[in-house]
């Protein structure tokens, strides 16, 4: 066989390929999707407490540290807060399942 009929079997292989139509998938089951979108005021960033600069006292830094502590503490109560809702959005989405 020369490359001459190679070429010209595959040629026709290929093209006869597109007349063929492929199979028809099978259709995915219909899924309920819930989405529990958290509220923006519950993740909204609040600004870091400002560092002491220049000249500063331990009163300076005593404050500081006490701001800073508070602004964690109000990230862990916010994180706290949106993990319960996802909770009881995920809880009414598998109620609302049972019930259907």
């Amino acid at each position: 066989m020369t490359i001459r009929a190679v070429v010209i079997i595959a040629a026709g292989a290929t093209l006869g390929a597109c007349g063929s139509t492929p199979p028809e998938l099978p259709q995915p089951p219909a899924i309920n999707v819930y989405q529990c979108v958290t509220p923006a005021g519950m993740t909204a960033p609040e600004p870091q407490p400002k560092r002491p600069r220049g000249e500063y006292t331990q009163d300076d830094v005593a404050l500081y540290i006490t701001e800073l502590h508070r602004w964690g503490t109000r990230g862990w109560l916010k994180l706290a807060r949106v993990r319960e809702h996802a909770d009881q959005c995920a809880n009414s989405a598998e109620d609302d399942e049972e019930n259907n």
